[in-house]
Order: C-alpha cells, then sequence, then structure tokens
C-alpha cells in the first residue's frame, strides 16, 4: 500500500501548507519574551556596520550608531570588542535595516529579527522538503518529514530567538546543496555550496568539519570512478571559494584573514562561557560535561516518538553499514558502502551525524543551555525518523492493517507534537518529553533566555498599580530584556535593582544553573519577602516571583 496523491494537489498541499504556518508565525512571534543575548547580538551588528562604516568614511553612519550605543546603557562597545568573534549572518542586516528604517523602540528590532529568524527557518523546510522528496519519492513520507522538522517544540520556539535555530536553517540549506553537489559535482552546484558553507561557518566555527566530510565523500566515490585528479582540483576549487565568500562577509577576517581564522579555533576553547551548569541534579563545569550530555539532552526535550523513531532509523543505517563493510569485495571496496543514490543519501546523513558526535566527544567542545547550540542535530533526527517509518511501511506494504498502523503512528506523532505547542506557547523552546518526570525536568536547566522576565512584568502590571515598582533579582538572568519587551510607557514604572532586596518591592527568581544558593548565597531571598505566585509551564517552573511584606502595610 502506497499512500502517495497526484503532483497537482501535492502542490497545492504543500503551498497551503506554507500559507498556514507563515501565518501563525506572523500572528504569533510577538508572543516570545525576548531573551537574555538579543541586546548583545544588536550591539554586535552595529560594532560590525561601524567598522565598515568607518573602513568607507561614512561618518553620518557613525555618528548614528554611536548616539545608539550609548542608549543602551547595560552593554557598551568593550563586551563586544573582546567577543568580536561571533558572526554576523543575522546581526549585520538587521543593524543595517534599524539605521536605514530609524527604529525607536528596541523591541521593534528584536522582534523584527524574531520574525526574520522564523522566516528563515521557513525557507529551510522546504530544501528539506527537497531532500526528503528526492530520497523517497513518496509525498507522505515528505510531508511527515516536513512536519516533524517544522514541529519539535523546542526547535520551532527558538526558531523565533534566532540564534540557534537560524544555525539550523543555514546547515540545512547546505546539507541540500551538499548532496546537490555531490551527485552532480559542477561549477554551479560547488558555487552555491560553497556559499552556504561559508555562512554556516559564520555562524558556528566547527562547520568547517562540512568541508572535511565533503573532502572523505568525494575521495570515496572518486577511487570509485578512477577521476580523483580532476575531482581533486574541484575540491580545491569549493575550499578556496568557500574561504573567499567567508572573507566577503565576515569583516572580522578583512584585516588579517588568515591570522584571524587561526584564532577563531582557539576562541572555541579559550574565549567561550565558563560556568557550571544544571545538569542530572548536579552543577557541572560547562567545561566538563559527560560524553552522554548531547544524547541525554536530545532523549529528554525530543517528542517521544519521533526520538524512538529516530534510534530506529539510525541504527538500522548502522547495521546495513556494518553487513555491507563487513561483505566488502577488493574491487569494489568504496561503492559497496552504499548502493545507488538513495543509499548515498542515507550514507551521507550517517556520517554527518557520527562525525558532528564524535566530534564534539572527542574535543569536549563546552555546551551549556541543553542542547540548543547543536540543534542542528534535528534535521538529522527527523531523517532517520523518516527511514524507519519507510523501511517498515516497504516491508509490510502487503499488510494494509499494518500499513495503515504506521500512518497512523506518524499522523498520531504530528498530533502529539502541535497539541504540545498549543499547550505551552509561547514556551515551547522549555520543552521536555514524557521521558522527563516532573521530578527530572527540576534536574535541568529550565528558562535560561528569560524568556519568562516579560511575562513577569505583565504580571505585575496587572497586579500593582502603583507608578513606581522597585524589581530585585535573585537570580544569575539579567531581566532588563523583559522589561524592553513591554509596549508603550509601561517601561517607565519599573526599576531594575540588581541584589539590593532591602529597597526591592518584588523579587524575581527562576531555577537556571548559578540562581542557586548552593552556588551563591547573593540570590537566596531575605525572609522578609514571601513568595505570591509560581508560574509553571508543563509542571516546570519557569519562575517565581516574591512579594515584600512591607507592602500595603
Amino acid at each position: 500500500m502506497k499512500l502517495n496523491f497526484n503532483k497537482q494537489k501535492n502542490t497545492f498541499f504543500l503551498a497551503f501548507f506554507y500559507l498556514v504556518v507563515f501565518s501563525i508565525g506572523l500572528i504569533s512571534y510577538q508572543d516570545y519574551g525576548i531573551h537574555i543575548e538579543e541586546k548583545f547580538h544588536r550591539l554586535n551588528g552595529l560594532y560590525w556596520l561601524n567598522h565598515i562604516a568607518d573602513i568607507f568614511g561614512l561618518v553620518d553612519i557613525q555618528n548614528t550608531i554611536q548616539i545608539k550605543i550609548k542608549e543602551i546603557s547595560d552593554y557598551t562597545l568593550s563586551p563586544v570588542s573582546k567577543y568580536n568573534k561571533y558572526g554576523i549572518v543575522l546581526d549585520l542586516p538587521v543593524a543595517i535595516m534599524e539605521i536605514l528604517f530609524d527604529f525607536k523602540r528596541p523591541n521593534e528590532i528584536y522582534y523584527l529579527k524574531h520574525f526574520l529568524s522564523f522566516v528563515i527557518f521557513l525557507l529551510s523546510s522546504i530544501f528539506f522538503s527537497r531532500i526528503l522528496f528526492d530520497r523517497f519519492q513518496n509525498y507522505f513520507l515528505t510531508f511527515f518529514g516536513l512536519f516533524l522538522y517544522l514541529s519539535s517544540p523546542r526547535i520551532l520556539g527558538d526558531s523565533f530567538l534566532y540564534k540557534d535555530v537560524l544555525y539550523l536553517s543555514f546547515f540545512t540549506i547546505n546539507l541540500f546543496f551538499f548532496l546537490k553537489t555531490l551527485k552532480n559535482f559542477n561549477y554551479k552546484n560547488l558555487i552555491f555550496f560553497s556559499f552556504f558553507t561559508a555562512l554556516s561557518i559564520n555562524l558556528r566555527i566547527f562547520s568547517i568539519l562540512i568541508p572535511f566530510i565533503f573532502f572523505f565523500m568525494v575521495i570515496l566515490k572518486s577511487f570509485y570512478k578512477r577521476n580523483i585528479k580532476y575531482d581533486l582540483f574541484k575540491i580545491l576549487f569549493y575550499f578556496v571559494l568557500t574561504f573567499l565568500f567567508l572573507y566577503i562577509i565576515w569583516p572580522y577576517l578583512w584585516l588579517s584573514p588568515i591570522v584571524n581564522f587561526l584564532e577563531l579555533f582557539s576562541s572555541l576553547k579559550n574565549d567561550l562561557i565558563n560556568t557550571k551548569i544544571l545538569f542530572a541534579n548536579s552543577f557541572i563545569s560547562n567545561r566538563a560535561l559527560p560524553d552522554t550530555y548531547i544524547l541525554n539532552w536530545i532523549i529528554i526535550s525530543t517528542p517521544t516518538l519521533q526520538i524512538i523513531l529516530f534510534f530506529l532509523g539510525y541504527l538500522f543505517c548502522l547495521y546495513r553499514l556494518g553487513k555491507r563493510y563487513l561483505n566488502l569485495k577488493n574491487n569494489t571496496i568504496y561503492n559497496d558502502l552504499w548502493r545507488g543514490n538513495n543509499e548515498e543519501t542515507d550514507f551521507v546523513f550517517f556520517i554527518f551525524f557520527t562525525f558532528f558526535y564524535l566530534f564534539f566527544i572527542i574535543t569536549n567542545a563546552p555546551l551549556y543551555n541543553g542542547w540548543r547550540l547543536v540543534y542542528f542535530f534535528n534535521v538529522l533526527i527527523v531523517y532517520f525518523s523518516v527511514i524507519f517509518l519507510n523501511l517498515v511501511i516497504n516491508k509490510f506494504r502487503k499488510n494494509k492493517l499494518l500499513t495503515l498502523s504506521f500512518f497512523g503512528l506518524a499522523i498520531i506523532t504530528v498530533i502529539i507534537n502541535i497539541n504540545s505547542i498549543i499547550n505551552i506557547h509561547p514556551f515551547q523552546s522549555i520543552y521536555f518529553n514524557n521521558f522527563a518526570s516532573k521530578k527530572a525536568k527540576d534536574y535541568y536547566e529550565g528558562d535560561y533566555y528569560g524568556l519568562g522576565t516579560k511575562h513577569f512584568f505583565e504580571k505585575i502590571l496587572n497586579d500593582d498599580k502603583r507608578n513606581l515598582i522597585k524589581v530585585a533579582v535573585a537570580s544569575h538572568t539579567p531581566i532588563q530584556r523583559g522589561l524592553e519587551a513591554l509596549p508603550g510607557n509601561s517601561i517607565k514604572k519599573f526599576e531594575i535593582i540588581g541584589q539590593e532586596y532591602q529597597y526591592a518591592d518584588y523579587i524575581y527568581k527562576n531555577n537556571i544553573s548559578e540562581v542557586d544558593i548552593r552556588l551563591n548565597k547573593k540570590y537566596e531571598v531575605p525572609e522578609n519577602f514571601s513568595k505570591i505566585y509560581e508560574f509553571k509551564v508543563n509542571n516546570l517552573v519557569i519562575y517565581e516571583m516574591y512579594k515584600s511584606k512591607d507592602i500595603n502595610k
């Protein structure tokens, strides 16, 4: 049994689907809070725009930028100059738009970036759907994979926050051109592939693995084709063009491209945050995390059925590869690792997941805030999920009852994802699945982005009508971003006073790493405050609100 409708109907359905998803994003993108690093990234864009304006002698633009920088009270240029190795893929274009359109309110800038990030994520799903259809030639499986890609709650929630899903988006597009170039090794494909590789490296320096994976794949194919010299020339062309694109789009490389490029790798270990994070009910340095850190987070924060399908799909590919390797013949040693274009695509996805996962284990690269830095694994997880569903449907295709059962399982998976998204909106980025019990949810970082701060201020505005309200923070989380998300002049009603609890009317507290008093006593709430509210999402405490007992005496 093969559920596959005609091309015209599927094209119409796909267009309608994208229209619906886009409309939902357009309606809801301002529902999300503003995360704690957004002002830094705003400043990162302004910093590099100022740098470019200085090179070209654009004095008026420089003056405008300096005025805006002075308006940013809790950051200056110094931290950006210290961490100037950050990519600028979205930061710089939005900075240009900020100057060009003269945005006045910070939330206008932040929410513009939220919307653009979501649109890029949605566009990347088109490229992923192409990968799926080219592989399976089945509209149902393509739609299933597309739904999973877009509906994993954490991924969808973070798609509006631009930092990490932005990389997933460009990684997915890059993966499309990787496969396209591998199958049709011409200069047109190489140019597109080089460009998106450069964008990926700009966002995450560990993307330098992608060219080497490509080199590995081409060498395997070249030995079989006996055309290695010509292929090596094209690989060299790809490497050179990638670096050229990287140089053009990254001002950090302009003054000293080779030296600064090499410094990026040292920064991978030396310049990143060094902190203790809450993991499995223990506070562990992010530079000494267990090898199971990434896998653990994937298991507890990816929808249950989806993660099961992923493991089964990956294990199937591992089994097939092992079987092929053990049966290799001398004259087909490289070719027999896969048979045909479909298996070649499977092999590429297997290599990507395995190589990148081993990279993070071997290098012990610092991670934090769950697995957000490696959200790009999502596209690989979804692909293996579809592989397994395709496997069982083909195996039992003569049994209509079983086939329909598997189709039903796929639909149920999607429905569960959608239900989770609706129930915890707009806090999808803090999603935990059924593997994470109520107790386990308290063992891991929660609202590390501080998205709940917007909700915190909105609640105070609703309950307290005084003209001036002083708020202290019993948390490592800066809450200024939540204040900036408020409409109109509401921001003027609040004064944030850090840990000066003696002057506070309210205290904000959440359960991210360094909030715990076992680490820092300064976050201990004084006895003259009482907890008046606890905001939960899916049984996970997002924040606690404490009110001074002296108010209304």
